[in-house]
């Protein structure tokens, strides 16, 4: 072997470490110092292979074989030798040279240790190649689910703009219902491979040039061919996907709710978002499982939702707020023993009714200081009557579910009660059924609780839930409103009947269960009448007053209802 000048060896890392931008130059310029060797050592051909084993960035693991250098594809080679080096991840790189097939068929003991030594620079030159390579791809994907992030999603779109081709094809954002079923029966680390499972299966049902990204939690967005669409809706709406835990199956059923909308008007990368986080929204109000298609009419409704939300805290801050009162009437002798406390939003001079605030702000989660602020005025109401030398009354404060998740949520209560010092009797908080196990749960520690504090609790629109009978036998509240639905229709209809059995038999168990019956909606004499025939205690309705404001209130308290009925 003729001996390498340091004049060569200077070169041979000034070509190895020329910046490249990807693997096809950073190649090439190896190519080049190889060259440098080949003047003294007679190399034929140099390959390189990389094998990365399964991991969250490459789950199915990853082998490849590059050519560095070639002489000339028509030299005859001799005898190769290969270099192995570990990688940290469990993999390994196999350099291989050949030699030119000269005299010697085989390179010697000396220039197999000198190319050995420079075959370990260029590995640690692809090395660093690969973490910057590695690096992007972590940025680019979501570690959790194996797909897109939503950076990468983004430059997805960006692409697919400047290419012109994203015409006929439409962006969707969707979460999995149900989701929240496998954190409660599995280990946060199961849950993850659980949500891996489901993101790779809906990749599985796209097409290879369609992209999923992961949004957060159990939200993704994608696009897809728009002939695609009711496909994809269709196996998401109702999707089985079998998991294997400590050796057993388990099967979960997911749905979606899911907003999409075309991508042929897009200016701007953003713009696919915005289109289906709009969409989204709407289906998110319509209800899970939802399906919403983006349009001008979907964007003005979310925008008037979204106006709803931004002004609440200003309106609340400013009073824009009112309590009103509806009596609550006992039919024994038409006297009121009590009342609902709801809330009414004057805005600008305009009465604003509670089915344009109420689920927006459900929905959102401000509901909960609404509650508060109905609690804390119906308190200094009751203050004030107290003072004034009037017989107090019970009030019923509606709490929606969304306080189920707040801590110390009793003694909340309490001490908005204690700052008034209000005899906890005068209160009374209304719950609505719940659909949600946990909330179910929970609502029942919340009854108990209230209840060791002398504070009564009654159930909202029974018969209108998800599990009304089971709710009275585990919870016991004090109150069941029975929702205006189940009161039979003066005229006759085909189900008349069986609603009137129905009715009667869900008051004489109540009055079994020793609980106090509220009917909500009572709007006419005959209803009333039959009310009373079918041994109903307290009303509620229009028959009697529409919710008052306190001023009407308190008259309505001095006259009562005596030329009613």
């Amino acid at each position: 072997m003729t001996a390498l000048p340091w004049k060569e060896v200077h070169t041979f890392f000034d070509y190895l470490n020329l910046e490249g931008s990807g693997l096809a130059e950073v190649s090439g310029n190896c190519g080049k110092a190889i060259a440098v060797l080949a003047k003294y050592i007679p190399i034929g051909r140099v390959e390189a292979c990389a094998q990365a084993p399964r991991n969250r960035l490459r789950p199915e693991g990853e082998q490849e074989t590059i050519l560095l250098y070639e002489s000339d594809p028509a030299e005859k080679l001799g005898e190769p030798c290969s270099l192995t080096i570990p990688i940290a991840d469990g993999g390994q790189a196999v350099q291989t040279v050949w030699p030119l097939a000269g005299i010697e068929k085989r390179f010697t003991e000396e220039e197999q240790e000198t190319l050995f030594l420079f075959l370990r620079e260029i590995f640690h030159r692809f090395s660093r190649m690969q973490m910057e390579a590695l690096l992007l791809r972590a940025l680019q994907t979501d570690m959790s689910t194996g797909v897109a992030s939503p950076e990468a999603f983004l430059e997805y779109v960006e692409k697919k703009l400047s290419e012109h081709a994203l015409k006929n094809r439409s962006v969707v954002m969707l979460n999995i219902h149900n989701f929240k079923y496998v954190n409660k029966l599995l280990s946060y680390s199961e849950g993850d491979k659980v949500l891996w499972e489901y993101a790779n299966k809906v990749k599985s049902l796209l097409n290879p040039e369609d992209c999923i990204a992961r949004l957060g939690g159990d939200n993704f967005v994608l696009i897809t061919d728009n002939t695609r669409l009711r496909f994809l809706f269709q196996t998401l709406g109702d999707f089985h996907l079998t998991y294997v835990f400590r050796g057993e199956q388990t099967e979960f059923q997911f749905g979606m709710t899911a907003g999409y909308g075309s991508l042929d008007e897009i200016q701007e990368p953003t713009d696919a978002l915005v289109i289906c986080s709009v969409a989204y929204q709407a289906a998110r109000h319509k209800g899970a499982g939802s399906v919403v298609r983006f349009s001008e009419e979907v964007q003005q409704e979310v925008m008037k939702r979204q106006s709803i939300i931004s002004l609440f805290k200003p309106a609340l801050s400013a009073g824009e707020f009112v309590v009103f009162y509806q009596p609550k009437v006992a039919l024994r002798d038409r006297s009121i023993c009590g009342a609902e406390a709801l809330v009414r939003w004057l805005h600008q001079g305009q009465l604003i009714s509670p089915g344009a605030f109420v689920p927006i702000l459900e929905e959102e989660g401000s509901i909960c200081q609404l509650d508060y602020y109905v609690l804390e005025k119906t308190c200094q109401f009751l203050r004030r009557r107290i003072d004034s030398g009037k017989e107090p009354l019970c009030i019923s404060v509606n709490f929606s579910r969304r306080h189920m998740e707040e801590e110390n949520l009793v003694q909340k209560i309490v001490t908005v009660i204690d700052r008034y010092g209000l005899d906890h009797s005068y209160l009374e908080i209304e719950l609505t059924e719940s659909e949600d196990y946990q909330d179910y749960e929970k609502m029942m520690q919340l009854v108990e609780g209230l209840k060791q504090n002398g504070i009564g609790t009654s159930m909202d629109d029974f018969g209108t839930g998800f599990s009304s009978l089971n709710l009275i036998k585990k919870v016991d509240m004090n109150v069941i409103k029975i929702d205006r639905s189940f009161i039979p229709l003066e005229i006759d209809y085909p189900e008349k009947e069986k609603d009137i059995v129905m009715f009667c038999s869900m008051v004489q168990m109540m009055k079994l269960l020793k609980k106090k019956t509220v009917v909500e909606g009572v709007e006419t004499k005959s209803q009333l009448k039959y009310l009373e025939d079918a041994g109903c205690e307290v009303v509620q309705g229009y028959i009697f007053d529409r919710p008052l404001p306190e001023n009407d209130f308190v008259r309505r308290l001095e006259c009562g209802y005596a030329e009613v009925g």
